[in-house]
């Protein structure tokens, strides 16, 4: 018989190994974020009494990864790290904890610490070659991958860098990387059947690029590509004007945003054209007969951080809208979808993760309910969506941009974006619309598409009430009083995020109150840099003179207040802002961006600075200076500046625009005369 303390021990050991497998069919099992959060719970129990084992609290680390948390991470894995300094796996989760939070450098850093290159040992060397593959240092991985398949006959090496080559959706590389020892793998190992498949793909790719063509491409760019191709001869059936159509908005979010804003004027007021026909504009073609908003995200997920994805959506259910959150469609495999057999369905197993996810959730939703008209608001949801209405057969698509084309803003960029739009010019049906002129030369001249087939759909601004709620109220009192010798108010109207460059705004008031001392600033929005806005605000003595408003569902009454508005955006698409002050007979100043000159008289009604990437603040203050005298000299600009914004600007004139693109076809000729025409009218305007 055992004595008792080596029983227990034993017990013990035996416990901690159940609780270990439990975890890691925990771990396994957790995939998707919302399992992992409901399995958090459990696995946390599991592990309670023995966190003291580097194994359960590894197994406990991942899944708070998976459940998408945060908080305390990086410090957590840090802490793991020091105590099991040799163990890859925690070395390399780590790392990636690292890449995640966009600390490139030091997680290039550890890896170097762990597995230098000066390591000569070719299986240290291997693992290297993988952890930087994981970190995503791709030009890195592959150049070391390519040295040890070079001086190693290790078939291992050959394999692990075509599994990974083809993950990344580099077929060719992959192909290339295996072939030499594809006729010695052993039949029916994962190594064969891998060797197999890409052997297939490779053959079947080559039908639709040439071996060059392929050669470090993305294959599922290929296949987003061709997919959308196998529609460039579809055939439209002709829809008479006086057949009324029914509409799909479709957006990424609902969120505080200009484009989410305007989206949610125009659901709207098509609802309103739709449920009363007569209130009809004279120059409308046809009328809307369903109008439905489809987002792929409104909900916020437990634990992550509050984006207000739902701001518009109160709006929308008040309008009794339907609104269709996509992110909890079931996702529907291509193979139980009524897809053609052949090349086809074959393409569309391989795909880029967000043109998947609009395949197989928003095309069986768009096929069900079969709609005239799919209007894909902004880059991002015409990547998940074009294709899916495509699938759908859906007959017209529009492309809606709002601001200018993601090969300037390289934050938003995505290798897909060209090949998308490129491929979607040639299928007819499909419309390029934009909100500026400025944004639709820019995309015409990132793609080669002409000019002509862009529309122009301005943004429709309704007239803005001045009430205010007792809140705005009280906040505007105290700021009346703490500022009772102000002589103009200067004011803007902006999220506080790094687009809206809200520093430079700080740093404007402050040169401003130098020469203009008992001028006052408003400030009505918020965003994440709020904290900063009010530290650098204090820093540079401008918080007496200053007032954050936050959020505000009474612009009206803001705009009401202010002398002149300011705006110094990077990027804009159309600023609905300088619309809406323009609509109170406020002159605004802004930085070039997007189509902002569109917005405003120059020299009249407003002033357009020079430089958008490095504004001058002297020339800001000077034209902010001559708006705000010029205004109080001659009440006439006022009212010209709201009436040039309603001709241009009007909901009827939106909706008037939008009808007229709802249709399958439009002679280019046509289409061409009404592009040309908008930025004459503003010219002479």
């Amino acid at each position: 018989m055992n004595p008792p303390l080596i029983t227990e021990r034993a017990d013990a050991a035996s416990d901690l190994q159940q609780v270990q497998a439990q975890l890691e069919e925990i771990v396994a099992a957790s995939g998707r974020v919302q399992v992992a959060q409901e399995n958090l719970a459990r696995a946390k129990v599991l592990a309670r009494d023995h966190m003291e084992d580097s194994k359960v609290r590894f197994l406990l680390l991942r899944l708070q990864e998976s459940a998408g948390l945060n908080e305390g991470m990086a410090e957590q894995w840090a802490t793991l790290l020091e105590e099991c300094p040799d163990d890859l796996q925690i070395v390399r989760f780590c790392a990636t904890r690292l890449v995640k939070e966009r600390h490139l450098d030091e997680a290039l850093a550890l890896v170097d610490r762990h597995l230098p290159a000066s390591a000569t040992n070719p299986d240290r060397l291997f693992s290297r070659a993988k952890l930087l593959s994981d970190i995503r240092a791709h030009d890195q991985s592959d150049a070391l991958f390519r040295r040890l398949i070079t001086q190693y006959t290790d078939r291992n090496m050959r394999v692990e860098f075509a599994k990974r080559l083809r993950k990344r959706g580099l077929l060719a590389d992959a192909f290339d990387a295996i072939a030499p020892v594809a006729k010695h793998l052993a039949p029916g190992s994962k190594a064969a059947e891998l060797a197999e498949g890409l052997a297939s793909d490779y053959a079947f790719y080559q039908r639709f690029e040439s071996e060059e063509a392929l050669a470090g491409k993305d294959v599922r760019i290929v296949s987003m590509k061709h997919a959308i191709l196998h529609f460039r001869n579809r055939k439209i059936a002709e829809h008479t004007a006086d057949k009324p159509v029914s509409v799909a908005l479709v957006t990424g979010s609902l969120g505080p945003g200009g484009a989410e804003r305007q989206l949610t004027r125009l659901a709207g007021e098509l609802t309103r054209l739709a449920e009363s026909p007569e209130h009809q504009p004279p120059d409308i073609v046809m009328r809307p007969k369903k109008v439905e908003v489809m987002v792929k995200q409104h909900t916020e997920p437990s634990g992550s951080p509050k984006k207000q994805d739902d701001f518009f959506l109160p709006v929308l259910v008040k309008a009794r809208i339907p609104v269709t959150e996509i992110n909890r469609l079931p996702a529907i495999s291509v193979s139980h979808q009524s897809v053609p057999e052949g090349s086809l369905s074959r393409l569309l197993e391989q795909l880029p993760p967000p043109v998947h996810y609009g395949v197989t959730r928003l095309a069986p939703v768009l096929r069900a309910n079969s709609f005239d008209v799919v209007s894909l608001w902004q880059d991002g949801t015409c990547l998940f969506g074009a294709l899916a209405a495509l699938l759908a057969g859906a007959p017209t698509i529009h492309l809606v941009f709002r601001g200018l084309p993601p090969n300037i803003r390289k934050d938003r960029f995505r290798e897909e974006y060209p090949e998308l739009y490129q491929a979607l010019a040639l299928v007819p049906g499909v419309v390029f619309v934009s909100n500026s002129r400025k944004a639709a030369e820019a995309y015409s001249e990132w793609l080669g598409i002409p000019i002509m087939r862009f529309h122009i759909l301005y943004n429709g601004v309704p007239d803005l009430a001045t009430d205010a709620s007792d809140a705005d109220k009280e906040k505007w009192k105290a700021f009346q009083e703490a500022t009772s010798d102000a002589t103009e108010t200067i004011g803007g109207v902006f999220r506080l995020e790094p687009d809206k460059r809200p520093q430079l705004w700080i740093k404007l008031a402050a040169l401003y109150l130098k020469d203009r001392p008992q001028a006052r600033f408003v400030i009505v929005g918020d965003g994440r840099l709020r904290d900063i806005i009010e530290a650098l605000a204090e820093e540079l003595n401008v918080t007496g003179r200053l007032l954050l408003v936050g959020l505000s569902n009474h612009v009206g009454f803001w705009y009401s207040q202010m002398d002149a508005s300011v705006l110094l955006s990077r990027y804009e698409g159309l600023p609905n802002v300088l619309i809406e002050a323009q609509l109170l007979g406020v002159p605004v100043i802004s930085t070039p961006a997007g189509g902002a000159g569109e917005c405003f008289v120059e020299g009249e009604t407003g002033h357009l600075l020079t430089d958008v990437d490095h504004p001058d603040m002297h020339e800001a203050c000077e034209k902010v200076v001559s708006m705000v005298d010029r205004v109080r000299t001659n009440q006439e600009l006022r009212a010209h500046s709201r009436q040039r914004a309603k001709e241009l600007f009007s909901l009827d004139a939106m909706l008037t625009k939008f009808m007229s693109i709802c249709m399958p076809a439009m002679s280019e000729s046509e289409n061409d005369e009404r592009i040309d025409l908008a930025p004459r009218r503003l010219k002479q305007a």
